[in-house]
């Protein structure tokens, strides 16, 4: 038979150990592969990371500039609308400081309908085009004055909401 120390049996073990550092080395070749195929995966990942967090610095950046200059404008429009209320309310007091010194509306008349004459009614004339408001008794005057000035604080809010329509408007066309 053989020997334990025949070319065969030395060839065979040989080749096995052949073999046996072929596969180890195959073995080792692909774990390297292998990693170096995780780090091209993590660095594309970390670059997409990077990437995305740029992005969204940029856009965070351009979000409060914006919102900056919109605060900016609508801080504008409360002062002028501020402005505009202060001057309404400095013109009704005026105006209601002025009808102090009409007269008061005189008792109810004793005729059918139970109501007071109306103040400045007369026939229509060539002097006379009609009511014009100017003989109004004192209470009539007050809440004409105050109807007025209710309009037009009416009138300056919806200045000021569609002012800050067309802003928002303008925002939202300007960035689509």
């Amino acid at each position: 038979m053989f020997s334990p120390l025949s070319p065969v049996v030395l060839r065979a073990v040989a080749m096995a150990a052949v073999l046996a550092g072929l596969a180890w080395a195959y073995h080792l070749w692909a774990d390297h592969q292998r990693e170096i195929g995780r780090i091209e995966i993590r660095v594309e990942w970390q670059a997409d990371r990077a990437n995305i967090a740029e992005q969204s610095r940029l856009l965070t950046m351009a979000r409060d500039k914006e919102s900056a200059r919109l605060q900016a404008a609508v801080d504008k429009q409360r002062e002028i609308d501020h402005a505009e209320k202060r001057a309404l309310g400095r013109r009704v007091a005026g105006l209601l400081n002025s009808l102090r010194d009409r007269p008061e509306r005189p008792a109810a008349d004793q005729g059918s309908d139970n109501l007071p004459t109306a103040a400045g009614a007369g026939p229509v004339g060539p002097g006379n085009a009609g009511c014009t408001g100017d003989r109004l008794y004192r209470d009539d005057s007050e809440a004409l004055v105050r109807l007025a000035a209710a309009g037009d604080r009416i009138r300056a809010a919806l200045q000021s909401c569609r002012a800050d329509y067309e802003r928002a408007a303008a925002t939202v066309n300007g960035s689509q």
